[in-house]
């Protein structure tokens, strides 16, 4: 936790009081849009208005919530590079602390009225990751995760799942955006059933991610993922005591690809049970 306590930002708050005004800056933001659209019309239902304008209104949203992270950390640490959904790269990418920054993780969920989405930042120096925040703007509630300080929600201890019965394993999945490898996806789910307990498709990999940090899952997979969208939730995994790889078991970083994380044991035999499925062969074929 040196990094933590040492590197002081211009304002001379540390990394995890930036992330966390990082991150509540961006939540805030979503909350008075939402609460505006109701306010404005009383007949819009989220998710049921007009596609080009949900598309429209969710870009503005992303773009408002992403420019308000990227003002605070250009003005507190504006030596560190920053990795943003919308806007790329942003600041020194030969930095060795890079900020990674989503302001809507779960966006077609936040079109369609889902409340399941969240605001994501991570911290990594060089290769480790130094901290995770993420807020669920609906839910009001934080995630945190600094290395070596363990992980909490709304400043509780939460721990990852111990489960190691996969018959009582409650797995979360999402589709991606690949016809392909989302068909194989199912397969490989009917090819399971009915050994687990049961199924979730989230629509936020951040969050999925997260909750099975905090035993809400047992495990959770994802064949698809960019950097912003797992930065912030590896470390919260991996301090709550979970075990978080890509999808071949190999060691994670934010570039990684694709994902699974949970409850070690859950981790180990979805690994094995999974081993000649095409879908996770065809996470080995697009390496």
């Amino acid at each position: 936790m040196g990094n933590l306590l040492t590197q002081s930002s211009t304002s001379g708050k540390n990394q995890l009081e930036v992330a966390i005004k990082c991150a509540e800056a961006a939540a805030q933001i979503i909350r008075l849009r939402i609460l505006d659209t109701f306010e404005r019309d009383s007949k819009i239902k989220l998710g049921l208005t007009t596609k080009n304008g949900w598309n429209d209104r969710v870009t503005e949203v992303d773009g408002e919530a992403e420019k308000a992270i990227i003002e605070i950390l250009e003005s507190e640490y504006p030596e560190h590079g920053i990795i943003a959904e919308e806007s790329g790269v942003q600041g020194s990418i030969s930095s060795p602390f890079q900020w990674y920054i989503d302001p809507i993780d779960g966006t077609r969920n936040f079109a369609s009225g889902l409340p399941h989405t969240c605001v994501s930042v991570g911290l990594w120096q060089k290769h480790a990751p130094i901290l995770g925040v993420l807020i669920d703007p609906i839910r009001n509630e934080t995630f945190t995760a600094v290395n070596g300080g363990g992980a909490k929600v709304n400043g509780i201890d939460v721990f990852a799942s111990e489960e190691g019965n996969l018959s009582e394993a409650l797995l979360g999945f999402d589709m991606g955006y690949n016809p392909e490898q989302g068909n194989f996806l199912l397969t490989a789910i009917n090819e399971l059933w009915p050994q687990f307990q049961s199924v979730r498709m989230m629509g936020s990999a951040a969050l999925g991610i997260t909750y099975s940090g905090c035993a809400r899952l047992d495990l959770y997979a994802h064949h698809y993922v960019q950097p912003w969208d797992i930065a912030a939730a590896i470390i919260f995994v991996q301090e709550a005591g979970g075990l978080v790889t890509d999808l071949n078991g190999e060691k994670i970083h934010p570039h990684s690809g694709h994902i699974l994380a949970g409850s070690p044991a859950i981790h180990k035999v979805f690994m094995n049970s999974t081993a000649d499925s095409k879908w996770r062969k065809s996470v080995k074929n697009a390496d």
